[in-house]
């Protein structure tokens, strides 16, 4: 079964942003019309949402719509934040004690809510007959302490998306481990195209691939030893071959599109759905991006784990919402949450979107068996746990400079490295004190 992006209706479509990854207004609510927002009977839930700054807002909208049509004593106002500024939102929210009933989160701010005291207890929110059906890495990443402290709603595992009929034309099977990975990349390098639609830039968008990168090298950025001190391996001669290896990419194999440091995520999606580029490591939700931009493209797609030096890796990228202390009415609320993850709801999200199902039944659904989805599926076997290091955004910006000074200033590989031993060796004190 080939993947398809599904049409979207003209009435979602209005609300969606035609650059792949353009975000639609900031700060938006979508709501029924006024005579509801008037009417004291009903149950009002709202919701700060992440996707209602993207291209999915239409289609969250429609799903909101639709579940306010089926319980018309519900309804439901989607602000519009996004993810980058969520976590502010919400501090400063908490300091003025008007917090919405529920708000998007990313897993990295899931410990500092919870410290916060803000979160309901979704374990017993959702109850265990519906936990059942979930994952156990995704309840995993969504628990603190054995208490999950959100709802999910869809993955974006992280793996390598390529063009199929590319590797066709070599003499090649797959792609399974790092070595195989860089000599298709040269291979790809020809004609106008280039091989890897590296994301160079230092933020969040870039370190997160390269976090990936390295971690198929067996490297463990920060970790506890059995005295509770942390550790990192970020000193080591594993993460030195990593970074020499990802740099050459761009410097001596020159497999990588000119201005790499300035090269974002959209401009690295945007390249491969131009068809200038044939590999890319991201989230499963570029599969949506790419395909909306370029629906040529439907059928030559597939997908493999992060490639192997040492061991696949990946990132789960629990996506969701965390339902607040605050809120008047939690089983409503539980009860729309179930109902996105409802087996229709998540497998047609999933084709629009590339964002995959939480759930058991709708990941077995046949659409997944298409070989744009498959590494993405299989690679939720290979999750590395989400870091509990309380200053994890910290050690991202020293391996960021690391890539982005190799690549943009010519540093070498021994001076980018003591900058990196410096400022972890710095890190780490402070943090090993308290």
């Amino acid at each position: 079964m080939m993947f398809t992006v599904k049409k979207v209706k003209a009435a979602i479509v209005v609300g969606m942003c035609a650059a792949v990854l353009a975000g639609c207004g900031k700060g938006e609510a979508a709501k029924t019309d006024d005579k509801k927002a008037e009417d004291p009977g009903k149950v009002k839930l709202t919701l700060m949402s992440s996707l209602q700054t993207e291209t999915e807002a239409g289609l969250e909208k429609a799903m909101a719509d639709q579940y306010m049509k089926e319980n018309p004593d519900v309804e439901i106002e989607l602000i519009g934040v996004p993810m980058n500024e969520m976590s502010k939102k919400v501090i400063a929210l908490n300091t003025s004690d008007d917090l919405p009933d529920a708000f998007s989160i990313a897993a990295e701010f899931i410990p500092v809510a919870a410290e916060m005291g803000i979160l309901a207890d979704h374990t017993e929110l959702l109850g265990e007959d519906y936990l059942e059906g979930l994952a156990d890495t995704v309840i995993e990443e969504a628990s603190i302490d054995g208490v999950m402290r959100m709802s999910p709603w869809f993955v974006i595992p992280t793996g390598l998306v390529y063009r199929a009929d590319w590797l066709e034309e070599t003499n090649r099977d797959g792609i399974e481990t790092m070595d195989e990975f860089k000599e298709i990349a040269r291979e790809f390098t020809r004609d106008g195209h280039w091989g890897f639609s590296m994301v160079g830039t230092n933020n969040s968008s870039g370190v997160s691939r390269f976090s990936q990168f390295v971690k198929a090298y067996g490297v463990e950025e920060v970790f506890q030893d059995e005295s509770g001190k942390w550790k990192t391996d970020l000193t080591g001669d594993k993460f030195k071959q990593a970074l020499q290896d990802f740099v050459d990419l761009a410097i001596k194999d020159k497999v990588v599109p000119p201005g790499v440091t300035e090269t974002g995520y959209p401009e690295a999606s945007s390249y491969f759905a131009q068809e200038q580029t044939g590999l890319m490591i991201t989230g499963s939700n570029a599969l949506g991006a790419i395909l909306s931009a370029n629906p040529d493209l439907e059928g030559k797609l597939a997908s493999v784990p992060v490639p192997k030096e040492e061991r696949h890796s990946a990132a789960l990228n629990v996506g969701g919402y965390a339902v607040t202390k605050s809120c008047e009415h939690p089983e409503e609320m539980a009860d729309f949450l179930k109902f996105l993850t409802d087996k229709e709801q998540a497998v047609q999200f999933a084709l629009d979107t590339g964002r995959l199902p939480v759930n058991d039944e709708a990941l077995e659904d046949e659409a997944f068996k298409d070989p744009a989805f498959h590494g993405f599926i299989q690679a939720v076997n290979h999750v590395v746990p989400q870091n509990r290091f309380p200053k994890y955004t910290e050690v991202w910006d020293i391996m960021g400079e690391a890539y982005n000074t190799m690549m943009g200033n010519g540093t070498s590989i021994d001076d980018a490295m003591a900058q990196v031993e410096a400022r972890m060796a710095k890190l780490l004190e402070e943090e090993n004190k308290q």
